[in-house]
């Protein structure tokens, strides 16, 4: 009797299980019909990644075609994916493809507006590639605007450094567009002066940020336009402070000192100037700035009496146990090199720059 009672509660265990099982078979089978276009999407997501991850292992091996075709395939799949939007639009971009790289930057901000590095990147070409220094200076705006706040937390995640950073670049990046525009109103003086005093404020916010020779030289340039003498003088000196090889930086502190009528420090940044181009194969560029340079000094001699040039050479002649002979070759000494070196970090007029008061003209 108990053997006859387990067995038939042994057949109806077993047949409730099978009829669960069968119930919820049936319930997922229906489920595929009622969500069929759900379960699509969700495989399409599934086939999107898998692409996403061939493009991206071809970006970084620096295979373009390719990982431009994956990317492509999984944006047929999963038109949302981010990552693949912005990758997609700067391989359009190294492939001067600006209205795709456009597009596809568009594309990423509508799914995620305070995606930073896009924004920037998409006002970039639209200033760059395209002129379109509007709307460039406005998606800069929506940039900083609509930028995600720095977090910290300790040993975890510490995103100021790269949220500052980003900052910088779209205020600098700015100020070159402002700076653009303001060449296109060049016959307009009340307009080109305008736009370069935003492309000031431009640059004097990344420097909050960005503190780097490119900053500093494009303020110097758009204080230089706008007859700031004292404040381009200033930013040359800081720029050239940081790379003490460049030739512009040299060349436009030159000029500058050249229009304040300070010959005798133009003439040394000429000089300078001169030192980093003569291996340049341009020879109407060294030749022109030989020729300024002669007249530099000419106004020097005038001004200043020929008796004080020929003592600044006697001094520099007298310089000595700075070259050396090696394999029968006459080669600077490590002497010379660091006085080279500090030589040109070494700004003309610094103190008159910092010291001086230049009203605005």
């Amino acid at each position: 009797m108990i053997n006859l009672k387990e067995k038939l509660f042994d057949i109806a265990k077993n047949t409730t299980v099978r009829i669960i099982f069968l119930i919820v078979v049936l319930c997922f089978i229906a489920s595929i019909f009622i969500f069929h276009d759900f379960y699509k999407t969700q495989w399409h997501k599934i086939q999107g990644y898998y692409y996403v991850y061939k493009g991206d292992k071809a970006y970084r091996q620096l295979r373009t075609q390719d990982a431009i075709y994956n990317y492509k395939r999984a944006l047929e799949l999963h038109p949302k994916h981010i990552r693949a939007r912005y990758n997609l639009a700067n391989l359009y971009v190294a492939y001067e493809d600006y209205g795709s790289a456009l597009e596809n930057y568009s594309k990423a901000l509508e799914l995620k507006p305070d995606f930073m590095i896009a924004r920037i990147d998409y006002a970039i070409v639209l200033s760059e590639a395209t002129q379109n220094y509007d709307k460039a200076i406005q998606e800069y705006d929506a940039a900083i605007k609509n930028a995600p706040k720095w977090m910290y937390i300790p040993f975890i995640i510490d995103n100021k450094k790269t949220y500052k950073y980003n900052k910088g670049v779209a205020y600098y990046n700015q100020g070159l567009a402002w700076r653009f525009k303001s060449l296109l109103f060049a016959q307009e003086r009340y307009k080109s002066v305008l736009f370069l005093k935003n492309a000031v404020k431009s640059y004097e916010n990344a420097l909050k940020s960005l503190k780097q020779f490119d900053v500093y030289y494009n303020l110097a340039i758009a204080n230089h336009l706008l007859r700031r003498n004292y404040e381009a003088g200033k930013n040359y000196c800081r720029a050239i402070e940081l790379e003490p090889m460049n030739y512009e930086a040299h060349y436009n502190l030159a000029i500058l000192l050249m229009g304040m009528k300070h010959w005798r420090a133009s003439s040394d940044e000429f000089k300078k100037a001169g030192l980093l181009i003569s291996n340049s194969k341009n020879t109407n560029i060294q030749r022109y700035l030989f020729d300024v340079m002669n007249e530099v000094n000419r106004r020097m001699v005038i001004e200043e009496g020929y008796e004080n040039l020929r003592e600044k050479l006697d001094e520099e002649s007298k310089k000595e146990g700075r070259m050396t002979i090696i394999n029968g070759k006459v080669v600077m000494s490590e002497e010379l090199d660091s006085a080279m070196l500090k030589n040109f970090k070494t700004c003309n007029n610094k103190k008159v720059f910092f010291e001086g008061e230049d009203p605005e003209l």
